[in-house]
């Protein structure tokens, strides 16, 4: 009886040896996903969703995506650190949380380089030279791979009673601001900022102590910023880019075929999203327009006042960068004669002289 029950068990153990590794790996590998907003956000959680559907689609449902939503995990400032450690294996979040330990990335936050969706849709174009260079950075300085990027519009101004299209008139306002670099920009030109992160300003200015802020047109929304705000100032300084990142340690440990599932169900949403700075911003306007918000856009003497108060800050990028900073900015120049980007749309005529 014994023989018997250990030759069963002995061919059974054959047997489970002899499955192919590559059928056993498909059916465990399961990714885990970090979002700072609700899975029901159209533009980030539509992102994760469309990523974890194309993923089980293209792999037959081997590989899955396990979304952990408001920021069950971490918060935003804390997820390029927690991609980077292997705390979790995909995130995503502004490009600006990045330039921390990445400052080739802060060109980003050079106000008015990228003032237009055209513009940075094609600079952040899969086989852009600006691209290229920056997820290289990104790999090397981080461990983590950018898997796709998410453009979502611009930065504007938010205030109450004025608006701020003369940048004189954010003087001595404390100005809520989504990080550091974001921050120079509101003292470069004359107000006291306050770094924090976007999911605190409805407090702040519950508490009275913030008097504007800084942040993309859909944030109103998004934070309930209504009942503090009644005029947003499109400024469009910098834009909002959202990096999508895979731990490099992870993405090693996995298989040809895994990687190019990956791969191809990042371009696919990549590809879907696109075009969503411009959704955002007509979602961002019917809501503005229903709250009746005041929406003011500056002229181009305005916007010339605004470059010459932060002009410095790209001075000093280029200064704390270096060489990477100057190939950048000549991928950039090349851009800027390109017919997508050689001029703002709907500028008018200066008038100053």
């Amino acid at each position: 009886m014994m023989a018997r029950f250990f030759g069963l068990w002995l061919a059974t153990l054959v047997i489970s040896i002899a499955i192919p590794t590559h059928e056993v790996a498909a059916q465990q590998l399961k990714l885990k996903a970090n979002l700072q907003f609700p899975l029901a956000n159209p533009v980030f959680g539509g992102n994760f969703k469309r990523f974890k559907a194309e993923l089980e689609k293209l792999s037959e449902g081997a590989i899955t995506l396990e979304i952990f939503d408001k920021a069950q995990l971490f918060k935003d400032e804390e997820v390029v650190d927690a991609v980077s450690s292997g705390a979790v294996d995909i995130g995503m979040t502004a490009a600006h949380q990045f330039a921390y330990k990445v400052p080739l990335i802060a060109i980003l936050d050079q106000p008015f380089l990228f003032n237009f969706h055209a513009l940075m849709k094609a600079a952040a174009m899969p086989g852009s030279a600006i691209r290229k260079d920056i997820d290289e950075a990104v790999l090397a300085r981080l461990g983590t791979r950018v898997l796709w990027w998410n453009p979502i519009g611009n930065n504007v101004m938010f205030s109450k009673g004025r608006d701020v299209a003369d940048p004189a008139r954010m003087k001595d306002q404390r100005v809520a601001a989504p990080g550091k670099i974001p921050g120079d920009f509101v003292a470069a030109c004359g107000g006291t900022p306050a770094a924090m992160t976007i999911e605190r300003f409805h407090e702040a200015y519950k508490s009275g102590t913030i008097d504007m802020s800084s942040a993309g047109f859909g944030a109103i929304a998004t934070y309930q910023l209504e009942t503090f705000v009644d005029t947003v100032t499109f400024t469009n300084h910098t834009p909002i880019a959202f990096l999508y990142i895979i731990n490099e340690k992870r993405w090693q440990t996995l298989s040809p075929v895994e990687r190019n599932v990956i791969a191809k169900a990042a371009a696919k949403v990549e590809a879907e999203f696109a075009d969503a700075a411009t959704a955002s911003e007509a979602r961002a306007r019917a809501f503005a327009e229903k709250h009746g918000i005041k929406q003011v856009q500056l002229t181009p003497d305005q916007v010339a006042e605004w470059r010459a108060c932060s002009a410095g800050m790209l001075a000093d990028y280029m200064d704390r960068v270096g060489e990477a900073a100057r190939k950048l900015m000549a991928a950039y120049g090349k851009l800027r004669t390109d017919p997508c980007c050689s001029a703002i749309p709907g500028v008018g005529e200066f008038t100053r002289r």
